[in-house]
């Protein structure tokens, strides 16, 4: 897509034009060539990625742009301007991919309580679906998933953005959720849809996610994993294989959890837990640091 095409209507100014296949932040690593936003200058590091070919940014900022993107669009709030953008495109079956009628596979248990979206749904064969399970489009349920009642899969996002005159905007969601084969879902889990086409949820074979819990949009979570009652993996948190994560614990958004770590009970985890590592704690430190800390408190 020319930016000059995907600006049109947004209030700003284009200084050179370019083409890009999707929109993402700056700090992702998407394979494709994309459009994205610089709004402080702190992050310009953030641009120099080759796969960056149109950006939106002020015009304080334009003349410090690397020369390797070429599509230039200034205006006062470009991280606005881009979820403006967005929310338009969403509307379009070119971004967001054409839609399809809901599949469901042999041997599946589905009650008629359920409410399945009649788009945008396939489903694995020998799924149990229990009464009250709302499934939303753009999810793909694999073999042998068993999702228990009241759970939504599917749920908006919490993406807003400000407008020019700083009143809060929904983002609209476009990505799919994937739930992979043997995956257990117990009663009142949420899981949301991520922001762009590209921004897939996921939930990895044969991983089991207790009552009441949430996975916010673009989490991905490894294989084999046991996540207990009412723990909470933030937006685009990463939570690799045979990871426990405890009663009413907390990943927070963009940290990653190594393979076979235990995020203990109530913990609050805001930076990287390396594979095989316990930790506990809100701020979350190394499990054994906790204890020690808590005993010389104890004798004080």
């Amino acid at each position: 897509m020319k930016l000059s095409e995907a600006v049109r209507g947004v209030s700003g100014t284009l200084a050179a034009d370019g083409e890009f296949s999707c929109i993402a932040f700056a700090t992702e690593q998407e394979q494709s060539q994309f459009l994205t936003f610089l709004e402080k200058e702190k992050f310009l590091p953030a641009l120099d990625n080759s796969k960056i070919s149109c950006v939106l940014t002020t015009s304080a900022l334009a003349e410090k742009i690397p020369p390797h993107i070429k599509g230039v669009f200034l205006c006062d709030r470009p991280k606005a301007a881009l979820f403006e953008i967005h929310n338009r495109l969403a509307r379009h079956p070119d971004y967001v991919g054409a839609s399809a009628a809901t599949v469901v596979g042999e041997g599946c248990s589905i009650s008629p309580l359920a409410a399945i979206d009649r788009e945008n749904v396939v489903i694995g064969d020998r799924v149990t679906i229990e009464p009250f399970v709302v499934i939303k489009g753009r999810v793909i349920i694999g073999n042998d998933v068993t999702i228990r009642s009241g759970a939504v899969i599917g749920c908006k996002g919490f993406s807003f953005s400000k407008d020019t005159q700083g009143q809060n905007v929904s983002v609209e969601d476009t990505a799919r959720i994937i739930i992979e084969d043997h995956v257990e879902i117990f009663e009142q889990v949420a899981i949301s849809t991520g922001i762009f086409p590209w921004e897939e949820t996921r939930i990895g074979e044969n991983t089991k996610v207790d009552a009441q819990c949430f996975i916010a949009h673009g989490s991905h979570i490894g294989r084999n994993c046991l996540l207990a009652n009412g723990s909470r993996c933030c937006g685009n948190s990463r939570v690799g294989d045979h990871v426990w994560v405890g009663v009413g614990a907390i990943v927070s958004n963009r940290v990653r959890v190594g393979d076979g770590a235990r995020v203990s009970l109530g913990s609050v985890v805001t930076k990287e837990v390396p594979a095989g590592q316990t930790v506990s704690g809100n701020f979350a430190i190394d499990h054994q640091k906790f204890l020690s800390n808590l005993k010389k408190s104890l004798e004080e």
